[in-house]
């Protein structure tokens, strides 16, 4: 009978260190996925921020012509001139046919309020760029409730002024866009 040979303490810390390796190996990969994971959620954080952030501007955009609106900031010269982001639907942009609004026309936007005068509340440190939007006065309607045929006969109570307000706004950086949209009376 042979007696089995023995195992030397020399090579077995060898194998000890390739051991050694291949789970400092495996623990690197796993860390490093780990910080490619928290980076990918800190910019969905970020872009989620700017979002937010665009889209409150949006908001305060609306708020802000809305308040313009009710004060009586813009006469009704002002929309018959179809310029400085205030617009009559009626003859904005158009050519024969259809009515045309102001806010899908490219070069409406160049002239978009905030215009000369200052409107309350549209000043927001944080995004990249403020908020400019446009005001179209729209034809008369009549009154929830009311008879349009009875108005249009001159009795009955007069037609209610309503007012599309499209707002552009910008997050924290360029990357961030919102457009909001509503319709006011006064």
């Amino acid at each position: 009978m042979t007696t089995p040979k023995k195992i030397s303490s020399k090579s077995q810390q060898g194998f000890v260190l390739i051991v050694a390796l291949i789970l400092l190996l495996v623990l690197t990969i796993l860390g490093l996925a780990a910080a490619q994971t928290s980076s990918v959620e800190e910019r969905m954080a970020g872009n989620d921020r700017n979002h937010n952030m665009a889209f409150e501007a949006g908001e305060t955009g609306l708020s802000a012509a809305y308040s313009g609106i009710l004060q009586g900031l813009w006469s009704n010269a002002q929309f018959a001139g179809n310029a400085n982001g205030l617009y009559l639907l009626s003859t904005c942009c158009g050519a024969g046919g259809g009515y045309t609004s102001a806010w899908t026309v490219a070069g409406a936007w160049g002239g978009a309020l905030p215009i000369a005068n200052p409107v309350p509340g549209l000043n927001i440190p944080e995004v990249s760029q403020q908020p400019s939007f446009l005001v179209e006065e729209l034809p008369p309607v009549a009154p929830p409730g009311t008879n349009l045929a009875v108005q249009q006969n001159g009795s009955g109570t007069p037609p209610v002024q309503p007012y599309r307000i499209t707002v552009y706004a910008a997050g924290g950086d360029q990357t961030t866009h919102v457009i909001l949209q509503t319709v006011v009376t006064q």
